[in-house]
């Protein structure tokens, strides 16, 4: 995998997990917003039950990228 491809790729994965986070937090919001009187429960629960497994996905996507990057590196 060349830098630059590692690079793009990088960038990808960055702006998906991104805006994942901020789908998570406007779900999050809508469903805390049908419960006035228990908002932040209902926020925190929402928001931290998406939030980890986009922050796996970021994760293994990244370990993803190096794997490949040094893959590639050591054949060359």
């Amino acid at each position: 995998m060349s830098e630059y491809r590692f690079f793009l790729l990088h960038k990808i994965l960055v702006l998906s997990v991104n805006g994942l986070v901020l789908a998570a937090l406007t779900v999050a919001m809508y469903l805390a917003s049908g419960n006035p009187e228990e908002f932040t429960l209902v926020f925190l629960k929402a928001f931290g039950g998406l939030l980890l497994p986009i922050f796996a996905l970021g994760w293994a996507g990244k370990r993803w990228l190096r794997r490949n990057l040094m893959a590639c590196g050591e054949a060359a």
